[in-house]
């Protein structure tokens, strides 16, 4: 489903106008919760709060007739498609307000999507329509979080405005199966390793331009596929994607100017050690403030064994521990920067 630049910039617009330090302030239980950050931020997903958002919905789920918090419509005009289940602002979302949600959304009639959400974290889930279930799966397709406002958040909301799932929304619902359905890739894959398949030996015969399959050619074939020769056949792999420029190393080198990097830093007192970490990625090695590359406080960046480093658009030669000491004050001030 392709982003719509246009909807992702005018949700940009609206979430910046949110003052989110007066808002949370308010929101001590659940309903001010719900009233003064969920739903002022469904209305900038395109919903009316007259037209296209239903609340306190009987879900016809427990003794008490339990009731779902929030139900948008997209399409049908009397039964929401999503279900919202909301809770106090800050308050942690486990697997119990998870079961809670798909509870409601079970005894929901036409419910596609569920969310839960505490107005900061929003978990989005996905029916199980694998298995014919009205169930939704266990663990989130996204997760969004408002505690930082960037062009990924916003672009990643474009896809719930109302007005793209409009058109949308089966696109959307395709693309949650895949996202489950590729989740199940390293059981199966482990799976067919532990206890090879006929097809599984059979490719691999072929491979070895074997001439006539027999049961005892098929024995020994499967009892050499195990933890050793796994191990060995990985140690090819990596080799191979290592020659092809595929696969990112991270060298002794990287982590050694990263480990200086990080002791200079954390001996400021306003730096927490948790803070500081690294992404090695094809063209440099990142280190970062929170584990966000929108925060890079410099990049480590090798070119034929050599390496050099980068604050803030500035390219400085790494000629040993000594170079980086003296850029104290410049990874200093980048670092700060993110924190402060």
């Amino acid at each position: 489903m392709a982003i719509n630049k246009q909807i992702a910039n005018a949700i940009k617009k609206s979430l910046l106008k949110f003052d989110f330090s007066k808002i949370t302030e308010k929101c001590t239980n659940e309903a001010q919760t719900r009233l003064y950050l969920i739903e002022p931020i469904i209305e900038v997903l395109g919903f009316s709060r007259i037209d296209d958002m239903l609340t306190e919905i009987n879900a016809g789920w427990g003794a008490k007739n339990d009731k779902a918090d929030v139900g948008l419509i997209v399409k049908d005009k009397k039964n929401p498609e999503i279900i919202v289940e909301c809770k106090t602002y800050g308050k942690k979302l486990t697997d119990k307000e998870a079961s809670q949600l798909n509870g409601y959304f079970i005894n929901t009639k036409n419910s596609k999507i569920g969310i839960l959400t505490n107005g900061l974290e929003w978990r989005f889930y996905a029916v199980n329509q694998a298995t014919k279930s009205s169930s939704l799966f266990e663990i989130p397709f996204l997760v969004v979080d408002f505690s930082e406002l960037n062009d990924d958040l916003f672009e990643k909301l474009s896809k719930f405005h109302r007005s793209s799932l409009i058109n949308n929304l089966n696109e959307l619902l395709e693309e949650t199966q895949e996202f489950y359905f590729m989740q199940g890739f390293d059981n199966a894959f482990a799976t067919e390793l532990f206890e090879p398949s006929d097809n599984f030996i059979k490719a691999i015969f072929d491979r070895m331009d074997g001439k006539r399959m027999t049961d005892t050619v098929k024995d020994k074939l499967k009892s050499l596929i195990n933890s050793n020769s796994i191990q060995t056949a990985l140690a090819k792999v990596i080799e191979v994607e290592s020659r092809s420029g595929n696969m990112v190393i991270t060298t002794a080198e990287e982590l050694k100017i990263y480990h200086t990097v990080k002791t200079i830093l954390i001996h400021n007192k306003k730096i927490d050690s948790d803070r500081i970490s690294y992404r090695d990625q094809k063209n440099s090695f990142n280190v970062l403030v929170d584990d966000n590359n929108k925060k890079i406080i410099c990049k480590i960046i090798s070119n034929r064994n050599k390496y050099s480093i980068e604050i803030s658009g500035a390219k400085y030669d790494f000629n040993g521990i000594d170079s980086i000491v003296n850029l104290k004050k410049q990874l200093l001030e980048s670092a700060l920067s993110y924190i402060e």
